[in-house]
């Protein structure tokens, strides 16, 4: 038996019991398709490493790395007429760099991953003439946009919210239908339908601040592409207001000269990737250098600098603004892929928590129209 909560009027709590159910209706569907491919993702690396994904070669401490350019000329003898859009440097693997390009025929993004140290090509996205597609490349598309671009990405987005909802009036509904014997109670015995209703509210309740936070990280990190777009069109614009308007011809300096000026302002931090000149993004003379440190606390924390592609003159990037710092730090939490193997096999089992919880809130819902079905027909024979 559960007890009514005084505090709650009975038209309280229908008005919370439908916000509960409705908001968990329809984000369900879509929750368990981001527990499902949130598995994998939480194993990248690991997954990565047993499917025999491609590293740097191992080298002897303090070998000195290629200049960026070599790598780009190789790229670009590659592909030649194909634009570059960006250079990315993984923290997980500093002998590589990623050169990105889009195609000068169709547009399409590919990358080349390159040696740093050997020159060496370590994959390229398009040997052979078909793109390749890994496994963790669909997870991660599927997880993040459902394959369907920024549309799909928003989408989740308000399915985020919608279980935000459903988290708050969870634990609203929780005291109001708590057993007699107390909060955390699991009736093992007598009706079925009360032991998976103590089993949802108990593991819910358990995992409410980890699903709260996973959840709210999940609708910042939604909001990306946006973001970014909202900072290159405001801040970014600013910035580069001062510099004039129109740039006058002329070679481009070398990326690795811009690194290098980057760097000279930055001396206690890392690269992280190289943004070329762009006029969609709203820095169409200058290469943006985004650096970060090297720290577990610092390492999430964005420095950008723009640095003139013609004269190569830098140009810092104001600190970034709060609501794309709270981006950058939501992703290590959403993931949980910042302390190691322990905390993703905690991640891990929470995600499988999760899982349960949704499906017996599914279950419960069933249940409860089945009953009401049932009660109907017997009131009409």
């Amino acid at each position: 038996m559960t007890r009514p909560h005084r505090a709650l009027s009975a038209t309280a709590i229908r008005r919370w019991r439908f916000v509960h159910t409705w908001s968990s209706l329809v984000c369900t569907l879509f929750l368990l398709v981001l527990c499902l491919t949130g598995l994998p993702l939480i194993f990248q690396d690991e997954i990565g490493d047993a499917l025999g994904e491609p590293h740097s070669a191992e080298v002897a401490e303090g070998t000195p790395v290629l200049p960026l350019d070599t790598l780009l000329a190789s790229a670009q003898a590659s592909y030649p007429g194909d634009a570059t859009n960006f250079i990315a440097l993984p923290d997980d693997d500093p002998g590589m760099a990623t050169i990105g390009l889009i195609d000068h025929v169709d547009g399409g993004f590919h990358w080349v991953k390159f040696d740093r140290h050997s020159g060496a090509v370590i994959e390229d996205q398009r040997a052979g003439g078909a793109q390749k597609i890994s496994f963790m490349d669909v997870m991660l598309s599927i997880h993040g946009s459902l394959t369907v671009g920024l549309p799909g990405t928003l989408l989740l987005g308000v399915m985020g919210l919608l279980f935000i909802a459903a988290l708050v009036s969870g634990v609203v509904l929780y005291g109001p239908f708590t057993p007699r014997a107390g909060a955390g109670t699991l009736r093992l015995r007598g009706n079925p339908r009360l032991r998976w209703l103590d089993l949802h509210n108990v593991v819910g309740i358990v995992l409410l601040a980890w699903l709260g936070v996973v959840g709210l990280t999940g609708v910042i990190n939604t909001l990306e592409k946006p973001l970014f777009a909202v900072w290159q069109a405001t801040d970014v614009a600013h910035m580069l207001a001062a510099t004039g308007g129109a740039r006058p011809g002329g070679a481009f300096v070398s990326v690795q000269y811009a690194v290098d000026e980057a760097l000279k302002r930055h001396p206690d931090e890392t690269v992280a990737s190289i943004l070329f000149p762009s006029e969609v993004r709203h820095h169409p003379h200058h290469y943006l250098v985004w650096l970060h440190g090297d720290k577990p606390l610092t390492r999430e924390l964005l420095v950008p600098v723009l640095v003139d592609a013609t004269s190569g003159a830098v140009l810092d990037g104001a600190k970034l603004p709060g609501y794309l710092t709270a981006l950058e730090v939501s992703r290590p939490l959403h993931f949980g892929d910042y302390g190691g193997l322990p905390l993703k096999l905690l991640w891990l089992v929470f995600d499988i928590g999760a899982i349960l919880v949704l499906l017996t809130g599914v279950y419960l819902w069933i249940g409860r129209r089945r009953t009401r079905v049932t009660s109907s027909a017997e009131v009409i024979s």
